[in-house]
């Protein structure tokens, strides 16, 4: 079985960073951020309205593929959003 990760991180020259979202309470915007592990539990300005806007946890998908390049998801059944018991069939 091959996997496909999603890459939760930017090498920029010889540091590794992640990549953190935000929403904002005030304006409701999501945003990424580019920051430092050391950084992770700090606050960012929203790029909207430039209040604090806090931190929040990230969703993904992973899938993987068979020999025959047929795809499933990775660490479940089908997604929520569909019934279709493989992604190949999935109406997304």
């Amino acid at each position: 079985m091959t996997y496909f990760p999603i890459v939760l991180k930017l090498i920029v020259g010889e540091t590794k960073m992640p990549i953190y979202e935000y929403v904002c309470s005030d304006c409701d915007s999501k945003f990424e951020k580019l920051r430092p592990v050391s950084q992770c539990n700090e606050g960012a300005a929203c790029p909207e309205c430039q209040q604090e806007a806090g931190r929040i946890l990230s969703t993904f998908a992973c899938f993987s593929a068979d020999e025959s390049g047929m795809t499933s998801s990775v660490g479940g059944d089908s997604c929520s959003s569909c019934a279709s018991d493989s992604c190949a069939t999935c109406a997304m």
